[in-house]
């Protein structure tokens, strides 16, 4: 029994020292450093309680840059879980060119987001881009998609779901095998359509699924940096600009290390706030079967 704990302690062990190193350490640190007015460079610094904190409620970038990100997590929440659910139920059924569509979908989630956001940004171009080249052979107009930072935020966000969607349509098709076929058969043999199995069956069962993906969209559209960084680089004066950007461009371009530890903490923060709440909400929506 003891050399069964240890070797579960050595298997272990080096997964749980890289998490510390990388993930607890640096977490840790951020949170320290936040209550500082260290500028990345200096050996010395000064605590200083909540002033970073205090100033950041009194920048308007800072505001800016929470608005746009808030904007682009809800944006992509609702297509990965919206579209994401109706491609799964489609793709759901056993065939080969279902097997096929389901590869193609996933493809771009392999592709790297910096990959995916340069092929973009050309694709996107208002003169020369190849979508606006194929309005123009089609005999339409020409879109300017960075015509008002509304438009470019929301270019973005559809950018970042053609990327990632295929990732959430696995989850949720890996939930639609969980459930049983029996259930739908006695539906049909009681003479419900397919609407009525998906809405009070599909749909139901589906919670865990729409858990997960919630949280992972939340989180992961609080936290957008690549696609942005690369597509507009936060855009003129900002305009376009996430936390996640506004704390690095502090960080290194103005070294206030302190400063953007405090935006990071917050952003943190808001992160696991409406994780919990999520939660919180999805087990009362939970269905057993």
């Amino acid at each position: 029994m003891k050399h069964s704990k240890l070797y579960d302690t050595l298997f272990l062990a080096p997964g749980f020292l890289i998490y510390l190193i990388f993930m607890i350490v640096p977490v840790v640190m951020c949170f320290l450093y936040s209550f500082t007015n260290w500028d990345g460079i200096s050996v010395t610094y000064r605590i200083i309680g909540l002033k970073n904190f205090e100033n950041l409620f009194r920048d308007a970038s800072f505001y800016q840059a929470m608005q746009v990100t808030v904007i682009i997590m809800i944006v992509t929440t609702l297509i990965y879980n919206v579209l994401g659910i109706i491609l799964a139920t489609l793709l759901n059924d056993k065939g080969k060119l279902l097997g096929i569509s389901r590869s193609a979908i996933f493809i771009p989630t392999v592709m790297s987001s910096v990959v995916v956001a340069f092929i973009w940004s050309y694709m996107v171009q208002t003169n020369g881009g190849v979508i606006n080249s194929v309005i123009e052979l089609l005999g339409g107009q020409t879109v300017d998609f960075y015509r008002t930072p509304t438009t470019t935020i929301f270019m973005i966000s559809g950018i970042i779901c053609w990327n990632s969607l295929g990732f959430f349509v696995v989850i949720y098709i890996s939930t639609l095998s969980t459930i049983p076929q029996e259930i739908y058969e006695a539906c049909m043999v009681d003479g419900a359509g397919w609407f009525q199995r998906f809405f009070h069956i599909t749909l139901p069962l589906l919670a865990p699924g729409i858990t997960i993906n919630c949280i992972l969209a939340v989180a992961g559209g609080l936290k957008q940096y690549d696609h942005v960084k690369v597509i507009t680089g936060g855009g003129p004066g900002g305009a376009t600009q996430t936390v996640t950007l506004f704390s690095v461009e502090k960080a290194f371009e103005y070294n206030r290390r302190g400063y953007s530890s405090a935006a990071v903490i917050i952003l943190f923060l808001i992160i696991v706030i409406l994780s919990v709440i999520q939660l919180s909400i999805s087990k009362r929506h939970e269905v057993e079967y």
